[in-house]
């Protein structure tokens, strides 16, 4: 595919060339070089944000620290974050930023159910000799005992069937026969096609936001209920933090905002700046409960005995 070229100038203004040579964008003048800069940064900082909560459950073979609720509302806050940015139209970094986001977020939510939910699943038992006996003890008990096998579910989780019900809306509405309609549509119905996409684009932009607004709420529980954020790893939410911070500002400094476009993204920006205070929120908690965790009674204990 051949590099894009950009026109030297526009407007009397020149574009940027080593913007263009680093990321292949055609820029011109200070504001919008701000704007995509800080697109990027918001990128990087979300990069950064999830990986290390990733990692330290790992390393603790847990995930315990970690509300489910918290988890689940942030993956459907993403999957229509990531609905509403196609269809309303939103700017590049902003779409790819939501897609990495569902792949991090199922990625924490497979953790909690390998570690929280099915501690002694099969997976695990391959390589550890203690959960692999005490899963094949619980086998022969249930043989005896002639009972439901443990792995049946009773009830489906509401947020996955809400998740599922997301999934289904929207692959309604982008089927093949969506296309066949509109082309065989006149121009008129067509426009109705675009606004019925567009109302949905904002539908979705919302629920994205009350769901980011409304996440946080189940972990700072957790943590106000354990008086403690042991397991958490708190540059998971300083880098959500600054991400967000850097994602509102990319979107304020972009020249080419119109007050159009500028209200199509008010759900975004109220998403991303409204949980600043719940991180933040979370940021209290670890300075008030950042003694009561074992690392640190651990080193108390060996103090007290030397």
């Amino acid at each position: 595919m051949a590099a894009q070229t950009c026109t030297p100038v526009v407007d009397g203004v020149h574009y940027i060339q080593w913007i263009h040579t680093l990321f292949g964008d055609c820029v011109y003048g200070w504001q919008e070089c701000i704007s995509l800069l800080l697109g990027y940064l918001s990128i990087l900082c979300w990069l950064n944000a999830q990986m290390p909560q990733v990692i330290k459950n790992y390393r603790l073979q847990d995930a315990e620290s970690l509300s489910f609720t918290f988890l689940t509302v942030w993956l459907t806050g993403d999957v229509a974050n990531f609905i509403g940015c196609i269809l309303t139209g939103q700017m590049d970094f902003q779409v790819y930023l939501s897609i990495y986001f569902i792949l991090v977020d199922t990625v924490l939510c497979l953790q909690w159910l390998y570690y929280v939910k099915y501690p002694t699943n099969w997976i695990r038992a391959m390589f550890n000799p203690t959960i692999r006996a005490a899963l094949r003890k619980e086998e022969e008990q249930l043989l005896v005992k002639d009972d439901v096998p443990r792995y049946q579910s009773t009830s489906p989780s509401s947020s996955r069937t809400l998740l599922a019900i997301g999934f289904l809306f929207t692959l309604s509405y982008m089927s093949p026969e969506t296309s066949e309609l509109s082309s065989l549509a006149t121009h008129d119905a067509t426009a109705s096609w675009d606004d019925r996409d567009l109302w949905i684009g904002r539908f979705f932009a919302w629920v994205c936001t009350c769901l980011y607004l409304s996440s946080r709420v189940p972990q700072i529980y957790l943590n106000f209920k354990r008086r403690s954020v042991e397991g958490l790893a708190m540059t998971m939410f300083l880098s959500a933090a600054a991400g967000n911070f850097t994602y509102t500002l990319g979107i304020f400094t972009n020249p080419h905002q119109t007050r159009q476009t500028l209200l199509e993204a008010v759900p975004y920006i109220l998403g991303s700046a409204g949980t600043l205070c719940f991180d933040a929120t979370i940021y209290i908690q670890n300075l008030l409960y950042n003694n009561n965790t074992q690392e640190k009674r651990n080193a108390v204990e060996r103090l007290l005995e030397a």
